[in-house]
C-alpha cells in the first residue's frame, strides 16, 4: 500500500522546482536560436546539422582553425625536406576538435593522397574565392557540396597519411585550391580563436595571385566535370569565370549523345541561357559564341552550334535542318564541341582566363550557409499570406525540407497561382505544387477539412507537396547511405530532381540525373532556380 498524500505531495514539490527550471531552459534556447539567426547565413545547403560542439561566428567571420591552446605550431610554410610545405603543422592531441576558418562550401573530404584524409573548404571573402586545406585529420563531419559555419566543428585532428606525429596540416589559397597557396601563419596569428569574437586587427586575404586561373576546379555549383576531357574542363571552367551567374548552367558529358558523340567522348559542353527567348538572352549567347570563337585555339574548339547556325573553327557559319525542338535546334544553349586531349591531366598547362578575370565565383558574397533553424520561418511578405500556414506546416513534416524551400519550389512551379482558375500545364500537371494525376493519387488528402480532395486548394496541394518531397528525401538519403547514390553538389538538388523527373531517374542515374536532353534543359534550370532562390523567402533576424 502507498502513501497516496506523500506521493502527491511530493510531485508538487518536483513541479514548483522543476517547471521554473524547464521553462528557463527554454528561454536560453530560444534566445541563443535567436543569436544563432542573427549570425546565421543565407543560403540553401542540406547540411548535416549543428552540433553542441560549435563555436559559431558572425558571418563574414575568419577564425583560427582550432583552439590554440591546444596546439603547438611545429613546422611553417616554404621549403622542407627537399619539397614546397603548402601549409603550416599544428600539433595537438588525437580527436582534438577542428572548426571551419569561415563561412563557406565543402569541396572535398575523405581520403587524400599523403593526407591520410582531408577537408577542403571554399568561402567568399572581400568578394574573392578562397579555399582553406585540413589535413591529416583523423575524423570529419561534412560531406561534399554541404555549406558550413564560421566555427562550425568539421573534424578532429589526427594522425594519418604521412605524418610524423598527430598535427593539424593547414592551408590557404587565395583564389581558390589549386591556384598558388600563400603562407597561412599571418593568418592564424592575427584571427581570432574560436568562441572569441576579435583578437586585433586581422590581416586580410591578399589578392588571388593568378587572377583567372583555369587550374581551379568547377566549383560543384556551377556544374560537374565528370566525364570531361581536358580541352572539355578548361572551356567549361573558363566559361563559368568569364560568364558566371548569367548563365544558366553549364552542361557535359552525359551517356545519350544525341545526334552527335561529343558528348558521351566528354569532348562537349552545353551553356545554358536562362532568357533565351528574350533579346537579352539572344545577345548573351552571342557574346558566348563570339568569346568562344575568338579563342579557338586556347580551348581546342572544333565547332560552335547557336540558333540553328554551325560554327566551324575557319569555315563559313551555316543554318542547319530544323531537328523538330528548341533544344535540338540549340536555341536554348550553346552547344561547344572541342578535340579533347584525353583525360590524363598531369601534363595539361591550364593557363588563364583569355580576356581577364572573369566575375564568377563559387558562391556569392554574402551567400553563408544554411543551419539549423534558417528556413523554419518564412521572410514577411515573401509569400501570399494565405499560404503562409500550410508552408510552415508543411515544411515541418522532415528535417530536410523547410518551408522556405517550399515557397521557392512553388514559385518555380505555378507561380503561388491556385482555384480552378489556376492554368493546367501542357504535360496535364495541376494546381499550386503542379501534382500529375498519378501522383496526387497517392499523396492528395483533405488536410484543409472543407470534404475534398482538391489539388487546386492551398491546403491540400501544399500539403501533399511536403509529404512528397519528404518521401523522396528519405528514399534519396536512403539510397546514399547504401552507396547507391552520390551527391557531390549536395542532397537538396537529388530531391527537387526527383519532384522533377522523379525519384527513378535519379536512382537510374545514381545522382543528378543524366542521360536524356530534358534534365540538362529542364532538371537542372529547375533545381537551380529554386536553390538560388530559396534565401528571399527565409526569415532574418534584420527585417
Amino acid at each position: 500500500m502507498t502513501d497516496k498524500g506523500g506521493t502527491g505531495l511530493i510531485a508538487l514539490i518536483l513541479a514548483l522546482v522543476l517547471v521554473p527550471f524547464f521553462l528557463l531552459l527554454v528561454l536560453v534556447m530560444r534566445i541563443a536560436d535567436e543569436e544563432d539567426r542573427e549570425n546565421g547565413t543565407s543560403c540553401l545547403g542540406p547540411g548535416s546539422g549543428l552540433g553542441s560542439g560549435d563555436t559559431l561566428a558572425p558571418r563574414g567571420s575568419f577564425l583560427k582553425p582550432v583552439d590554440p591552446s591546444a596546439v603547438t605550431v611545429t613546422s611553417g610554410f616554404g621549403q622542407r625536406w627537399g619539397t614546397r610545405h603548402q601549409g603550416i603543422d599544428l600539433a595537438g592531441a588525437v580527436g582534438t576538435p577542428i572548426y571551419a576558418s569561415a563561412d563557406g562550401v565543402v569541396r572535398h573530404a575523405g581520403p587524400a593522397s599523403g593526407f591520410g584524409q582531408w577537408v577542403v573548404l571554399d568561402h567568399v571573402q572581400d568578394g574573392q574565392l578562397v579555399s582553406t586545406v585540413y589535413g591529416h585529420i583523423d575524423t570529419y563531419t561534412v560531406a561534399v557540396g554541404e555549406q558550413v559555419r564560421a566555427g562550425q566543428q568539421i573534424a578532429t585532428l589526427g594522425n594519418r597519411g604521412e605524418s610524423t606525429g598527430p598535427h593539424l596540416h593547414w592551408e590557404l589559397w587565395p583564389g581558390g585550391w589549386g591556384t598558388a597557396a600563400v603562407d597561412p601563419l599571418p593568418y592564424y596569428d592575427s584571427a581570432p580563436a574560436p568562441g572569441e569574437s576579435s583578437a586585433g586587427p586581422t590581416t586580410p586575404v591578399p589578392p588571388a595571385p593568378s587572377n583567372g586561373s583555369l587550374a581551379q576546379p568547377l566549383p560543384p555549383s556551377a556544374g560537374s566535370e565528370q566525364g570531361l576531357q581536358v580541352d572539355a574542363k578548361k572551356l567549361a571552367r573558363a566559361t563559368h569565370l568569364k560568364f558566371g551567374d548569367r548563365i544558366a548552367g553549364l552542361g557535359g558529358w552525359r551517356a545519350d549523345g544525341g545526334y552527335a558523340t561529343d558528348h558521351t567522348e566528354g569532348r562537349a559542353v552545353d551553356v545554358m541561357i536562362g532568357n533565351y527567348r528574350s533579346g537579352d538572352g539572344v545577345a548573351l549567347g552571342d557574346e558566348i559564341t563570339d568569346y568562344i570563337l575568338a579563342n579557338a585555339e586556347f580551348f581546342g574548339v572544333e565547332y560552335v552550334i547557336w540558333r540553328q547556325t554551325y560554327y566551324p573553327v575557319g569555315g563559313a557559319p551555316s543554318l542547319m535542318e530544323d531537328r523538330g525542338s528548341e533544344t535540338e535546334n540549340h536555341f536554348d544553349h550553346v552547344h561547344i564541341s572541342v578535340r579533347g586531349q584525353g583525360t590524363d591531366e598531369r601534363l595539361v598547362s591550364w593557363g588563364s582566363l583569355p580576356g581577364g578575370s572573369g566575375n564568377a565565383t563559387a558562391a556569392p558574397a554574402d551567400c553563408l550557409v544554411s543551419g539549423e533553424g534558417l528556413g523554419d520561418r518564412l521572410a514577411d511578405g515573401s509569400v501570399p499570406p494565405e499560404f503562409v500556414p500550410w508552408l510552415e506546416r508543411a515544411g515541418s513534416i522532415c528535417p530536410q525540407i523547410k518551408p522556405s524551400l517550399l515557397a521557392a519550389q512553388l514559385a518555380a512551379e505555378n507561380g503561388f497561382r491556385h482555384g480552378e482558375s489556376a492554368p493546367v500545364s501542357v504535360t496535364g500537371a495541376r494546381g499550386p505544387a503542379q501534382f500529375m494525376p498519378g501522383t496526387w493519387a497517392s499523396y492528395g488528402r483533405d488536410y484543409d477539412g472543407d470534404g475534398r480532395v482538391d489539388v487546386n486548394s492551398i491546403g491540400d496541394a501544399v500539403m501533399a507537396q511536403g509529404h512528397y518531397m519528404c518521401t523522396l528525401a528519405a528514399t534519396i538519403d536512403g539510397a546514399i547511405a547504401d552507396g547507391v547514390v552520390s551527391a557531390p553538389n549536395g542532397r537538396t538538388e537529388l530531391y527537387l530532381a526527383g519532384y522533377n523527373a522523379g525519384e527513378g531517374a535519379v536512382l537510374a542515374s545514381g545522382g543528378f540525373p543524366t542521360g536524356h536532353p530534358d534534365y540538362v534543359v529542364q532538371t537542372r534550370p529547375y533545381a537551380d532556380t529554386i536553390i538560388a532562390a530559396e534565401p528571399k523567402y527565409r526569415a532574418r533576424s534584420n527585417q
